[in-house]
């Protein structure tokens, strides 16, 4: 056989191996997506990395260690996570980090599913995250809050919110950070394992305010709502905290010029007349929380009762703002609206 042959067939041979390890690499990277909702997604969401990326609870422990996470924080998940339902969790969901476009910015969130969905169509919900600038949504909240959702056949969507470290931005507290949600209702009936009939928005201190306004702009696409420790009324929020008063100052436009307009805005009951009745929303609240009085699920309560807006009202007594004492009946409570109303 002649150089020039030689050289042809290794060239080809070169070629194959190239190709053949192309494939198989990915393979390697679809593969453990294949079968779930993150198999087929829109153009408008991208995916970011598996937001869970352990095996079981052992395995996020000896990461933890291994990256000399402070012991602060290592403490706080192992307060928060059960290792018996994460492991359970971690068998029938999965998680993704996620990226998408709002008015033009990256926006960072998060993504939940069971893992072996196939054809089914699945409803939907938005989860509204609390805090403000640069928080997002965390491991723990997303094995807390979501993945629990997941496991009861839902995808769930979150966003960060523009401003959020990962978000391009910035936080106006209720202001153009509500098109974040908003776009996040659009890209969800986008989803081809999504029952576009069926989309809830479920929000949780300031994502509750974020789940009022996204409500007040969207009033055909949502099938019901849960609010946890919303606050309702801004003006009493700033009245009862000087902290609220100066982080509004600093994050909403405007603030200082046109105080009233800016909390009128962000204010469910100065304009609950206009959202859709039909809507039916949960609001939950603890009677001693002392970040967001119960007094704003009580007066939000009272101006849906008066518009006759279905909605059901659940106070845990002696509860605090983030219910820590009543998470299994908060789940309880949670599972059933949205049972009975994705049907």
């Amino acid at each position: 056989m002649s150089l020039l042959k030689r050289t042809a067939l290794l060239s080809i041979a070169l070629l194959a191996l190239c190709i053949n390890a192309n494939t198989v690499a990915a393979t390697s990277n679809t593969a453990p997506l294949a079968g779930t909702a993150f198999a087929k997604l829109p153009e408008a969401l991208t995916l970011k990395g598996d937001a869970l990326p352990f095996t079981d609870y052992k395995a996020w422990l000896a990461h933890a260690q291994s990256n000399n996470q402070k012991v602060a924080y290592v403490d706080r998940w192992q307060k928060a996570v059960n290792p018996k339902k994460f492991n359970a969790l971690m068998k029938t969901t999965s998680a993704q980090w996620i990226e998408y476009e709002s008015d033009g910015l990256k926006i960072s969130g998060v993504m939940v599913s069971p893992k072996h969905v196939g054809d089914k169509k699945l409803p939907v919900i938005i989860y509204n995250r609390g805090g403000n600038h640069k928080h997002n949504v965390t491991r723990i909240a997303v094995v807390e809050r979501l993945m629990p959702l997941a496991e009861q056949g839902y995808i769930v969507l979150a966003s960060n919110y523009r401003g959020a470290k990962f978000s391009q931005g910035k936080d106006e507290f209720g202001g153009d950070d509500v098109n974040d949600v908003l776009r996040l209702i659009e890209i969800a009936k986008q989803l081809p394992n999504a029952d576009s009939n069926k989309i809830a928005l479920y929000g949780v201190s300031r994502g509750g305010m974020m789940t009022w306004q996204a409500l007040r702009n969207n009033t055909n696409d949502i099938a019901s709502a849960v609010i946890v420790a919303g606050p309702s009324d801004l003006h009493t929020v700033v009245a009862r905290r000087p902290d609220m008063q100066a982080l509004l100052n600093k994050l909403v436009p405007n603030m200082e010029q046109n105080q009233t307009k800016a909390l009128d805005e962000r204010s469910a009951v100065k304009w609950i007349d206009e959202l859709n009745p039909n809507v039916p929303i949960l609001l939950v609240h603890g009677s001693a929380d002392v970040r967001v009085d119960v007094s704003h699920s009580l007066k939000a309560a009272q101006h849906l009762k008066d518009n006759n807006h279905s909605h059901k009202l659940v106070v845990f007594d002696n509860g605090d703002h983030s219910l820590t004492f009543y998470r299994e009946e908060v789940e309880s409570e949670i599972n059933s609206w949205l049972a009975l109303h994705f049907q």
